[in-house]
Order: C-alpha cells, then sequence, then structure tokens
C-alpha cells in the first residue's frame, strides 16, 4: 500500500514527523512524502520515504502528482484546511486529520483536536493520526537521522574552511534564528555576550554562529558584537548541508527552532531557550540536553510577539546561567584537557 504523507511546513515539525514516516514505513507502506520544495533536502535524510513530492506553488500540478503517485491514505499532519484540500480533490480514499478550519468534510477519519493539544507533546497528535489508520506506533517518538558519509565530510570540509578544527577543542554553535517570530529569540547581544564568555572560561572552546539565509543579518550582528573571531555557518547551505555541519557539534545553544530539533536527530546536545511556547510540546527529543525555561505567569502564549512587549520569558534567562548550563554540559562531554572528537 502506498501512503502519502502531507508533512508539516516548518523544519522541525517535519524532523518530529520522522517517527511516523518509520512507523509507516515499518508497516510496510510505500511512503510518498508530499513536502515544500525547501524542505526536499531535509526529506531525503529521513528514512522511510519512497518518493518525494514536491507541494508547488500551483494547487493542479500539486494534485495531478498526487493522483499520479497511486496512494491508498494519506496521513495529514498539518492542520491547515488547504493540507486537507489536496489529497481530497486527489481522490484519495482514507485521509486522516483533525477537524480543525472547517475541514471536516475533507477527512475520512476526521479526529477532534483535544483542547489542550498544546499542552501535550506534538507526537501525541501524530501517534492517534497513526491508531486511526490501524498503524502500529512506533516503538520510540525520537527522531534519528544518519548522515551518508560524503555529506558528513563535506560538513568538515566547511568547518575546517571557516577555520575550525573540528576534534580538537568543543565545537559550540550559537542559533540566535527562530523564523517564527522575534518572541522566540533570545536577545541577539546575549549570544554575542554567551560566545565571549565562553571563551573566557574555556579557551579551548571554538564557537560559531550558525544562521540560515533569513537570520543572516542578526548572525552578522552576534559575529561583530563578539569581536569578529567566530564565524558565521549555514546561510548558503541547504537543509542537508546544514545537517552536514551540525553533525559535527559537540554542543548547540539555540532557541525553539528548526536547527534545534536537526541537531537533536543528529545526536548533538543542546541547550534550549524556551520563551513563549511551551518544552511540553516540542522540547528536543532524547537524552542528553538540558532546557531552560522560565514558566512565566503568561507564558506560553504561543505568539509571534510579545503581547506585553517586555518579553521577560526570554529575557529574564541571563547570560550567566545559559553560560552555565552550557559549561557544565561541556564538562560532561568533553572534560576540559580532555582527547576525542565530538558528536
Amino acid at each position: 500500500m502506498r501512503s502519502l504523507v502531507v508533512c508539516p511546513n516548518w523544519v522541525g515539525d517535519l524532523v518530529m514527523a520522522a517517527p511516523v514516516i518509520r512507523a509507516l514505513a515499518d508497516a510496510g507502506r510505500q511512503v510518498v512524502a508530499l513536502v515544500k520544495p525547501g524542505l526536499r533536502p531535509l526529506a531525503g535524510l529521513l528514512s522511510g520515504i519512497s518518493t518525494t513530492l514536491d507541494r508547488l506553488p500551483d494547487d493542479r500540478g500539486t494534485i495531478e502528482a498526487i493522483r499520479a503517485a497511486g496512494c491508498a491514505e494519506a496521513v495529514i499532519l498539518p492542520n491547515s484546511f488547504h493540507s486537507a484540500w489536496l489529497p481530497f480533490r486527489a481522490g484519495i480514499p482514507r485521509r486522516a486529520g483533525y477537524r480543525t478550519q472547517l475541514r471536516a468534510p475533507l477527512l475520512d477519519p476526521g479526529l477532534p483536536l483535544p483542547r489542550d493539544h498544546r499542552r501535550r507533546p506534538q507526537i501525541a497528535d501524530y501517534a492517534e493520526l497513526l491508531t486511526a489508520l490501524g498503524v502500529p506506533l512506533p516503538p520510540d517518538w525520537i527522531p534519528r537521522i544518519d548522515l551518508p558519509a560524503g555529506l558528513a565530510e563535506r560538513g568538515r570540509e566547511r568547518l575546517e574552511r571557516a577555520r575550525l578544527r573540528p576534534g580538537e577543542g568543543p565545537l559550540v554553535g550559537l542559533f540566535p534564528g527562530a523564523e517564527a517570530g522575534p518572541a522566540k529569540r533570545w536577545p541577539w547581544r546575549r549570544y554575542a555576550a554567551l560566545a565571549r564568555e565562553l571563551r573566557r572560561a574555556r579557551p579551548d572552546v571554538q564557537p560559531l554562529i550558525v544562521a540560515g539565509p533569513k537570520e543572516l543579518w542578526m548572525a552578522v550582528r552576534v559575529h561583530e558584537e563578539s569581536g569578529k573571531l567566530h564565524p558565521v555557518i549555514g546561510p548558503e547551505l541547504d537543509l542537508a548541508g546544514l545537517a552536514g555541519v551540525l553533525a559535527h557539534l559537540d554542543l548547540l545553544v539555540t532557541n525553539d527552532s528548526g536547527p534545534m530539533h536537526l541537531a537533536a536527530a543528529l545526536g548533538v546536545p543542546c541547550i534550549a531557550l524556551f520563551g513563549p511556547t511551551d518544552p511540553r510540546r516540542t522540547a528536543p527529543a532524547g537524552d542528553g540536553h538540558r532546557v531552560l525555561y522560565l514558566d512565566r505567569r503568561c507564558s506560553p502564549c504561543f505568539r509571534r510577539r510579545c503581547p506585553f512587549l517586555h518579553h521577560s520569558c526570554l529575557r529574564g534567562l541571563t547570560v550567566e546561567r545559559v553560560r552555565d548550563t552550557a559549561l557544565a554540559r561541556l564538562a560532561e562531554i568533553r572534560p576540559p584537557g580532555g582527547g576525542g572528537a565530538g558528536t
């Protein structure tokens, strides 16, 4: 049986969907993944996908491609109307999704979305969809990405071109961005201060600033404010190339973001800074991560911008606290004076 997976539109959500794809493949399905073109390189790293279709701006072309794939069922992970409309118009008989945004007539089966769904792990949403289709649940919900050797080697070469030395001092990535809005971003000046503090506390640490094209301005500001010592890596890479770089890090300090989930799936420990979002729902999966969350009275609000303008849920996290957490985790991974390569 061929199963269409309408994949999420965000990097982190797609990474978290990896166990869904794995479960379908383990159940004997041939998985056809419908993804935005920019996410195709990432989808290519997820095990279990047989065919990848681009979600084109032109609905007609997308629907024709879905119809030609000959799928008997669809798992619709996003909750938008349009995500359900495409497999419905393509004539897929079974279409599992949540009855949101007036799309109940487009679904069969359609599931009610619990009112408190934002306060439960996102994987619980995915588990209910698999159960509705009679698919056995995966043994665990930890996304895992195994990089091809060539991709990992290209990541190492990119780091070396930036005069970083994988396998020597600990490589610590700093990701100041978050595509879902400024409310999710720890102030960029604090990332610059953190880079200085880490080098002061452990001179063997090699910080680098991770960025996508949309975070370039922020990354450049961190680079300049921290003394123009730490390279910016990522804006020129696709998601597979970024994964090749992240895989060599010993630690990533990051906002709640797509690179956080991507690094975690590669086995890289994360220091995850949460503010307006809920770590119960989207914390990095697996062991070895540290989540810093202040749990203010107004959080989690899930807003793109702080409605009270004070942004205290993230501004309340001091540089000293993040530094101490990062150093403590580094001491466990790469003790000062110890050898051995990172992840």
